[in-house]
């Protein structure tokens, strides 16, 4: 199961790289905007994962946000990294 949820993860981020990467007709400083708001976004997804889930009351209130919130954050930072990686390579490329 692990294995597919990886290889799913790995599908979206090169999915939203492809897509930065085509959009990147930008002016190269809109481009390092970009670049950075997707950063500060992957920095958040890594900093809930540390810090949501230690003192949650155990009820199906929680629960519910629980999975709400992680299946954002999984979305979230496949579209952030591929942001990125499809952004710094339409710079370097292009």
């Amino acid at each position: 199961m692990a294995v597919r949820l990886i290889i799913f993860w790995l599908v979206l981020a090169a999915g939203f790289g492809w897509a930065a990467w085509f959009v990147a007709r930008a002016p190269r400083r809109a481009l390092w905007v970009r670049i950075g708001v997707a950063a500060v976004l992957l920095v958040a997804c890594a900093v809930s994962f540390l810090m949501y889930g230690a003192d949650l009351e155990k009820n199906l209130g929680s629960v519910i946000l629980y999975f709400v919130v992680w299946s954002s954050v999984f979305g979230l930072s496949a579209a952030c990294a591929g942001t990125i990686l499809g952004t710094l390579a339409a710079l370097l490329i292009g």
